[in-house]
């Protein structure tokens, strides 16, 4: 079997192997926004919530993890929009990511005055993200939220993750190292945990971590600015 066959079965099958696990997790849990992050929402549709004008050069699309609502991450909306970037929040089906994960693309095409793009992912948002980040040329890199690729990429990258996470193995982020080039910026929050990435209480298997939601995701954004400024 040819190399590039080889690697398109295997990313199948670890797509398939991702959708059974998101399906195991939508099957027993549902993750509601919490309030303060609600205080957050600046424009909310049916279909997305939105931060910033559509007119700023830099956009970002965030995916959110599995079976938590789209709100818990508007925090991250809120700040970025307030550096004059433009983001949004698309609600995917059943609030699974990989169940939709081409909604970016069209998402980019909608918004054509935004110059640049950066994807986000948590948990597995940034799996399924990673499935369409070289499908087009305005999209400049992704950025991981306790997650990983799902197959070997070859663009920018950012992987922020906790030290304290009890969903996502740090071992499994090492071992994602190899599937991301060799600039890719990797930020441990050594305090951190897998459901402080998102503002919607506690997750089941996580570890209790002394930090907020909203201390761990401005360590998180910091990150992410210094990441979109590198040359």
């Amino acid at each position: 079997m040819k190399k590039w066959s080889k690697r398109i079965l295997g990313t199948i099958v670890a797509v398939l192997a991702l959708l059974v696990f998101a399906f195991m997790i939508w099957a027993q849990f549902d993750y509601d926004a919490s309030q303060q992050a609600t205080s957050y929402v600046e424009t909310e549709t049916p279909r997305e919530l939105t931060f910033g004008k559509e007119t700023s050069d830099v956009g970002f699309i965030f995916y959110q993890g599995a079976k938590v609502d789209a709100a818990a991450y508007s925090y991250y909306g809120n700040q970025l929009a307030k550096d004059g970037h433009f983001v949004i929040i698309p609600k995917l089906p059943f609030r699974i990511a990989l169940l939709d994960a081409n909604e970016g693309l069209d998402i980019v095409e909608e918004y054509p005055q935004v110059k640049k793009w950066y994807l986000i992912g948590h948990s597995l948002g940034g799996s399924a993200a990673s499935t369409i980040v070289e499908q087009h040329s305005k999209i400049k890199g992704i950025i991981f939220l306790a997650s990983y690729p799902i197959d070997s990429i070859d663009v920018p990258s950012l992987t922020v993750y906790g030290g304290q996470d009890g969903v996502l193995p740090i071992a499994d982020i090492e071992k994602s190292k190899q599937n991301v080039r060799k600039d890719a910026v990797f930020h441990e929050i050594k305090q951190g945990n897998h459901a402080n990435f998102g503002m919607y209480g506690p997750q089941k298997g996580d570890n209790r971590s002394p930090l907020t939601s909203k201390e761990q995701q401005d360590e998180a954004l910091d990150e992410i600015k210094q990441f979109i400024d590198m040359p």
